[in-house]
């Protein structure tokens, strides 16, 4: 190749400093989150000395691992999910490319909400993922013609080891506008490997964005060169991607994953898990000690013939593992369970409690619980936000006059509603002795909390009785 296109090569396949810090980190919680063959691919076992790589095989294959990281990320989904999000179009009502993107939002059948849920579930995994609404460079006649040929804007969800690299550029006003976007995907029938490291195999595409341009390069083998598929100019005059933060993010391009301790503590567990299938295995199955010579039988009542030449200190005897450190090993799994529950605040829903906790412990665990899961709705609010910012450029209309409103839940019952409804039945019994109409209204209204899940309809409650 010449210079050129080394330099190209070079460009495309140069990654940004938090890209090359965290992509192993990334792939390992992708590991963790996905487990089954993924998992014992990774050989994530800690191997014996001596251990032939045979060996070492088969007992990953053996291997069990409850997946603990899924879990975590699903009960989080769970909850946020259990109501949908309300959003008015304002003047994209009739916008037949907004419907259409309602109901089809990345052109594959998924709904704007399932796609919505996808970013949600894999900025838990990652810590943020990055969502591009793109639109076919091809041009109908007409708009018309551009909403019967589904000529409009959809969206494309990409992980963090996906993109390469990217730039925010402080602007006039002092907040921070994305200048820069470059993501890598794998092309169908290529052999390259989907991991982070710098050097691209064959069978990539690569898409670069600026404010200005839009190119596609395509590099096939190891060692051949770019070739540029298309360019053309960025329509919209800004980045088409918005990055999704599981939380508040440490900087831009990077946040907390909810599985930065839990993936550790899972394999730390499937670990115990070799060991413990090792000790069950022993303990089953006697190791017998005998001399060269000495002619022994298997199963149960085997009989063994000392070879005529044997001292009677050297007869043959068996070793048997000891079974209390199998009880024990069984007892640091489940406190490592349990430590995962307290990791991620989801003791209150994930834990049989065989002690009692007091209720205000109880009540505490929950409004933690409460304060993470608000946190998350409130990111997903945002990015729609931006998401529908972009939309409208696409469209040619101008989001502040379009008043789109997106509003995801921000509350979440998490308590125990059968407790709370019998304290509270019982304390309205005793304050009807008291005489108090503003205590029975408040009464009433938490009693309403406790029973009714749909905002909408604990609105109209409230404010009855308020009324009253």
């Amino acid at each position: 190749m010449n210079d050129s296109v080394k330099s190209k090569r070079a460009e495309l396949e140069g990654v940004h400093r938090v890209y090359r810090e965290n992509c192993g980190e990334w792939e390992f919680f992708r590991t963790a989150y996905l487990g089954g063959r993924e998992w014992e691919e990774a050989g994530l076992l800690y191997r014996y000395v001596h251990e032939l790589g045979p060996e070492f095989a088969e007992r990953l294959r053996q291997t069990p691992m409850e997946n603990h990281c899924k879990s975590v990320v699903h009960t989080y989904s769970g909850f946020i999910w259990r109501v949908p999000p309300k959003r008015s179009f304002g003047a994209l009502e009739g916008n037949r490319a907004a419907a259409a993107l309602n109901g089809n939002a990345d052109k594959e059948g998924g709904s704007l909400n399932e796609v919505m849920k996808e970013v949600q579930i894999w900025a838990s995994v990652f810590g943020c993922v990055w969502v591009v609404m793109d639109k076919p460079a091809v041009r109908g006649a007409t708009k018309g013609d551009e909403i019967s040929r589904d000529i409009r804007p959809y969206l494309k969800v990409y992980f963090p080891v996906h993109v390469l690299d990217w730039r925010f550029e402080e602007s006039g006003s002092g907040c921070y506008e994305l200048t820069y976007l470059k993501v890598r995907e794998r092309v169908d029938g290529g052999n390259g490997s989907d991991n982070s490291g710098g050097s691209a195999g064959s069978g990539w595409v690569y898409r670069v964005w600026t404010r200005e341009r839009v190119e596609v390069w395509r590099v096939d083998g190891r060692d051949d060169e770019a070739v540029l598929v298309s360019e053309g100019v960025n329509e919209v005059g800004v980045v088409p991607a918005v990055v999704h933060y599981n939380t508040k993010p440490l900087e831009r391009g990077v946040a907390v994953s909810d599985l930065q301790d839990v993936a550790r503590m899972q394999r730390s567990m499937y670990n115990d898990m070799s060991e413990l299938a090792q000790m069950v295995r022993g303990s089953n199955h006697k190791t017998l000690v005998k001399n060269r010579g000495d002619d022994a039988s298997t199963g149960a009542g085997g009989v063994i013939v000392m070879h005529e030449d044997t001292l009677p200190e050297k007869k043959p005897y068996l070793l048997q593992a000891d079974a209390e450190a199998l009880l024990g090993l069984l007892q640091a799994i489940e406190m490592k369970v349990e430590m995962i529950n307290r990791m991620a605040h989801l003791t209150p829903v994930r834990t049989y409690r065989s002690a009692v906790a007091s209720g205000v412990a109880i009540e505490t665990e929950f409004q933690i619980l409460n304060t993470l899961l608000a946190e998350k709705a409130a990111q997903l609010a945002v990015t729609e936000s931006q998401l529908f910012r972009i939309f409208c450029r696409w469209e040619g209309v101008d989001y502040d006059a379009a008043n789109v409103v997106v509003t995801y839940p921000q509350r979440f019952e998490l308590r125990d509603r059968r407790a709370d409804l019998d304290f509270l039945v019982r304390a309205k019994e005793v304050t009807e002795k008291i005489g108090s109409p503003t205590l029975q209204r408040e009464i009433d209204r938490q009693l309403a909390r406790v029973v009714l899940e749909r905002d909408d309809v604990l609105e109209v409650v409230e404010g009855e009785l308020s009324g009253g």
